[in-house]
């Protein structure tokens, strides 16, 4: 997802700003370390960033190249240097840009009931290659064991494919053949423990195409939960997959959970709404482990890790491929090592750069 690309693409900047022998000018320090304040200081909006700082990182990532590149060659003599002028420019726009997106967001007051879309996803960036053919058969083992209730976890480092090995599970026939209707919620907009609330049970009743007067109301807790479990155990067998999952709580928490009262709870919990004796299974993934456990109950675990370098070089091939359709030829050749070395071991940079690069190609060729 782009946003997870916008916050690899953060977190590279702030690891090349605590380096601490950069060798920069004092213009481009300063610069540098007014947008890691804007990172830092409103953490709560810029974790992850927005999809509408991506193009703003990307060209913060190569000034960042280019500053890496020339940073021991900095000397007073650097100050009419019209490169460096150049640089402190550009970082000077971006970082007035990226403080109008932050702003221009918050004021739009966009306060939907619901945080984000329930529906299966689309996605380009599936490998044509046997990449996480030993994952899906692992999961699908899991989901085949028996007909109790399974919680499985992915995590893993934003960009290694959580969620594309998420949905090549729901695309396999045999998960397909067992599990007719999966439903699908991305977690990744809620970004605090409060967030982690009711909202979630009425965007899973909507995908069951419940009354959507329910998304309007303010029902009891317990009644929606209740209502969630009845839903559910009508389908027989049903999958849930939780995506980009951040934080839990007291309500939501070990999926495995059937007595809330017996922890203190005076509500029902979310696992409650998920009826354990009729095959069901819930997929979790996330970027943090601890979190992925305490939700699986330690059991049934993937962790995905940066791909090696062949494995990368193989899935640029394919993304660079994809684009065939252009009336631009791509030189893959002359790029593809440029291309997997920017990616630090990361699919979904990969797809994201191949993309960009074929826009920027037919670009050029459009003004030639």
């Amino acid at each position: 997802m782009a946003s997870d690309v916008a916050e690899i693409l953060k977190e590279n900047f702030l690891e090349f700003v605590q380096e601490k022998e950069l060798n920069l000018s004092p213009v481009i320090t300063s610069l540098l370390n007014e947008i890691k304040e804007e990172f830092t200081e409103n953490k709560g909006y810029w974790s992850p960033p927005p999809v509408e700082s991506l193009s703003y990182l990307y060209q913060l990532d190569h000034t960042l190249a280019e500053c890496r590149a020339n940073k021991r060659t900095f000397s007073l003599l650097s100050r009419f240097d019209p490169v460096e002028r150049n640089h402190e420019k550009t970082l000077s726009d971006i970082k007035g840009k990226l403080l109008h997106v932050r702003k221009s967001i918050v004021n739009a007051n966009t306060s939907s009931t619901l945080f984000t879309s329930c529906m299966y996803p689309t996605r380009k960036d599936t490998p044509n290659f046997p990449v996480f053919d030993g994952e899906i058969q692992k999961i699908v083992n899991w989901l085949e064991s028996s007909d109790g209730f399974k919680a499985i976890g992915i995590h893993g480092m934003c960009g290694t494919g959580k969620t594309t090995l998420a949905k090549m599970v729901l695309d396999d026939q045999r998960v397909r053949e067992k599990y007719k209707k999966p439903i699908w919620v991305c977690l990744y907009d809620l970004q605090s423990n409060d967030e982690m609330d009711i909202r979630i049970v009425k965007e899973m009743l909507a995908h069951l195409n419940d009354d959507p007067d329910l998304l309007l109301e303010e029902p009891e807790d317990d009644w929606l939960v209740e209502k969630l479990y009845d839903k559910l155990k009508a389908q027989k067998k049903y999958l849930i997959v939780l995506d980009g999952v951040w934080h839990c709580n007291g309500w939501f928490s070990n999926l495995y959970d059937d007595d809330g009262k017996a922890r203190g709870m005076n509500k029902l919990l979310f696992s409650q709404a998920l009826p354990k004796d009729i095959g069901g299974a819930v997929i979790v993934t996330s970027r943090q482990k601890e979190l992925t456990s305490k939700l699986v109950r330690g059991k049934n675990l993937i962790h995905l890790k940066p791909w090696d370098e062949e494995k990368l070089k193989e899935f640029v091939k394919q993304c660079l491929a994809r684009q065939g359709k252009s009336p631009v030829p791509i030189p893959q050749e002359k790029i593809i090592d440029d291309v997997t070395s920017h990616c630090h071991g990361l699919p979904l940079v990969a797809v994201i750069l191949s993309d960009w690069i074929a826009e920027q190609i037919a670009k050029k060729s459009g003004s030639d």
